[in-house]
């Protein structure tokens, strides 16, 4: 009896990557300098369910059960973790497995303690963001913030290239100097580890549309058109800063009384509040297409798990968080973050074009379908764990308001999948319960580095390219074609040798659209992407609108006016060739 309570519970993984995503491991430092990427799956799985599930009682047998399910996931890359989840878990017992953070500190105190904490968030590999609006000389402290994220870049102590975000509201005094913050930074040799956007509301967007006057802060009047037209200016010849919508995030964080929305994700995928952070865990959606169609039960089993893990990893994260905020707005919220990769890799294997109504319709039946599944998973784990702890508060908690949570989201939602009655039953479950483990369950950050350790397209995007890094044909698109038996000698050829398949005869118009790729879709498709998936997501979306380097920028203004009339919550351009280092080589089809 006794060997049987303490013997381990174990998995062994025959997870193989391929020689590119070994290289992103490796080069990333995702896995130890001896390490296989074997025995980093085998201990990610061990972290996520061996403690965290003895903890709530599992048994061993059940433990073993999960083990198994979930490290056959990693392994058949059905399922990859975001990267401080596969970097830390196992191998480093101080780290938490958090992504991203607001890190509890005063803006206006002191730096050197600053300097400590945001340093120590960044060792541990998370991402983080700040809003400065209360700063009187917010540039001043984007760039102290900026030299701490370079200098801990430099150190070699972090293992993960962490992002951040500073974000200022349209209305501060500062506005013009901080929206030329990063203007012809590659000119002045400066490496920038920050992003930066600006905040604004409806009254500024309408008032810069109609070129009329808004008052700052300080009482200061400004022709809101001529700041609007700055940001774009700028946001055209280096990126930044692009436009976030922070009362529209706020609308949408379903606990309100712990602490409002300051700022987001170093992408922009998740609003955050002083001290919270975010785990993430993603979906590879390509993977689960099976004789042509979604497998749908499969689908649902993964994530039913993929919750429960996402659940453990921030069981795990409450003690290793370096400042006691973060427990305890985390235990308070308990947010996580089920996101996707491989939507390009799905429409591809399917034959739909990535701007077509089919694609739009097909994402949001999924992104809808994982996300009541996250919460009926949610409300289970509640039943075992208990609820997070603001749901034990009426006041500021939306799940429990007359028109819930749920219900003023997603009641009006129909997919394929799942009904607008699924949803308002659920929410009526919620309310008369007070049962759900997490405030809330789904993001989509841009999957970056994950995606790539299986071989996947990152987040919602499109293919940025047709060819790999080493010239051979996208492994997706060389599948495709040798499915429908297009795969020529010719085609070959021409593929590696221009990187297009445009001019190949053989290759019927509405095949050829189905792998246009970032730069040949037009922008205004990109956003109606977004626009139509976030109707099915708890937080946001993280994507960049790309454009081709003839974009104008009347082009840019145009897409920003689009985004903010389509109900996004913010918008970021990346104009090819605006940069002297840009993330991703951008092609036309």
């Amino acid at each position: 009896m006794s060997e049987v309570i303490l013997r381990k519970p174990v998995f062994v993984s025959n997870f193989k990557p391929s020689l590119e995503a070994e290289r992103v491991l490796r080069k990333g430092c995702i896995i130890g300098e001896d390490e296989t990427p074997q025995r980093m799956i085998e201990r990610v799985v061990e972290t996520l369910f061996v403690e965290p599930e003895k903890k709530f009682g599992t048994s061993n047998k059940e433990i073993e059960a999960m083990m198994r399910d979930f490290g056959y996931f990693l392994d058949d890359k059905f399922i990859v973790m975001s990267t401080p989840v596969m970097t830390n878990a196992g191998r480093y017992q101080d780290r938490p497995l958090s992504a991203c953070t607001v890190p509890p500190v005063d803006l206006k105190g002191d730096l050197s303690k600053m300097r400590e904490l945001i340093t120590r968030f960044h060792e541990d590999g998370m991402g983080t963001g700040f809003n400065l609006t209360d700063v009187d000389d917010p540039v001043s402290l984007l760039r102290f913030l900026n030299d701490v994220a370079v200098e801990g870049a430099e150190s070699g102590r972090e293992d993960r290239p962490v992002g951040n975000m500073a974000i200022l509201s349209v209305y501060h005094p500062r506005i013009k100097d901080f929206i030329d913050a990063k203007l012809h930074a590659d000119d002045k040799g400066e490496r920038w580890i920050f992003n930066i956007s600006v905040d604004v509301d409806p009254e500024f967007m309408d008032r810069a549309v109609k070129g009329e006057e808004y008052v700052l802060m300080d009482g200061t009047r400004l022709n809101a058109g001529d700041v609007l037209r700055q940001i774009v200016r700028n946001a055209h010849q280096c990126a930044d800063p692009g436009l976030i919508m922070l009362a529209r995030m706020e609308d949408n964080n379903p606990t309100p009384s712990i602490g409002r929305y300051v700022s987001t994700a170093p992408c922009a995928e998740v609003g955050l509040a002083p001290g919270e952070s975010c785990q993430f865990g993603y979906l590879n959606l390509g993977r689960f297409v099976q004789n042509g169609e979604i497998n749908i039960e499969l689908l649902e089993k993964a994530t039913r798990l993929l919750t429960r893990a996402l659940d453990n990893a921030l069981e795990v994260s409450l003690e290793r968080y370096p400042a006691e905020e973060n427990k305890r707005l985390m235990e308070a919220k308990r947010k996580i973050g089920i996101g996707v990769c491989g939507v390009a890799d799905l429409l591809l294997i399917r034959g739909i074009p990535y701007d077509s109504q089919e694609a739009y319709e097909t994402i949001i039946d999924l992104v809808a379908f994982i996300n009541y599944i996250s919460k009926l998973e949610s409300h289970e784990l509640a039943k075992i764990r208990g609820s997070f702890g603001a749901m034990y508060s009426i006041i500021g908690n939306r799940y429990l308001e007359d028109v819930g949570f749920i219900e003023r989201k997603y009641g009006q939602l129909e997919t394929k999948y799942v009904s607008s009655r699924d949803f308002l039953a659920l929410d009526q479950l919620i309310k008369e319960t007070h049962l759900l483990r997490n405030a809330s369950t789904t993001a989509l950050p841009p999957t970056g580095r994950s995606a790539l350790v299986i071989d996947a397209s990152t987040g919602i995007e499109p293919l940025f390219s047709l060819l790999e890094r080493d010239g051979s044909i996208n492994p997706i698109l060389r599948n495709v074609l040798s499915n429908q038996g297009l795969l020529t000698d010719v085609i070959v050829d021409e593929i590696q040798r221009t990187g297009t398949v445009k001019h190949i005869s053989q290759i019927p118009e509405n095949i050829r659209r189905v792998f246009r790729t970032a730069l040949e879709i037009r922008p205004e498709d990109h956003i109606a992407m977004v626009a139509e998936v976030q109707r099915a997501v708890d937080e946001s979306i993280s994507k960049t609108i790309n454009l081709p380097e003839s974009a104008t920028v009347e082009d840019v203004l145009r897409l920003f006016l689009i985004a903010y009339r389509s109900g996004l919550k913010g918008i970021t351009v990346y104009r090819s060739g605006s940069r002297r280092i840009q993330p991703k080589s951008l092609t036309k089809v």
